[in-house]
């Protein structure tokens, strides 16, 4: 299993639910078409990955993690790091309140803080 799907299914345990972000074509399509244009053959693709997993501890707060995947400038993956947060959303699309746990976290980290929350579901 992928250290990925790994972290996911160990968030579910914890009652979080996931969503994944696909790379989309239109993405790629737009990469290509600039690399033609500039006639530049040695840029490098960086696609965007993403994971959104949120934990409801009530009717207004949730617990939020979010993850993008990085690369390095040859293109290579750097791997997910991990922002991790609580918000609170009272009246409209802006929280009211928000507490950060941590940002730009490594996977083992991240699920160090996490473990550490001694009122979810495991």
């Amino acid at each position: 299993m992928q250290p990925q799907a790994k972290l996911i299914c160990t968030l579910k345990e914890y009652g979080f639910f996931c969503m994944e972000g696909t790379i989309p074509a239109i993405q790629a399509e737009r990469f290509l078409m600039a690399q033609k244009m500039l006639q530049r053959t040695d840029l490098v693709f960086q696609p965007l990955r993403e994971l959104c997993c949120e934990r409801p501890l009530s009717q207004h707060t949730s617990l939020y993690i979010e993850g993008y995947e990085r690369f390095s400038s040859t293109g290579q993956s750097l791997g997910y790091f991990y922002d991790f947060y609580k918000a609170t959303y009272l009246f409209g699309s802006q929280p009211a309140r928000v507490k950060v746990y941590g940002t730009h976290l490594s996977q083992k980290k991240l699920l160090s803080i996490v473990k550490g929350f001694s009122f979810l579901i495991h």
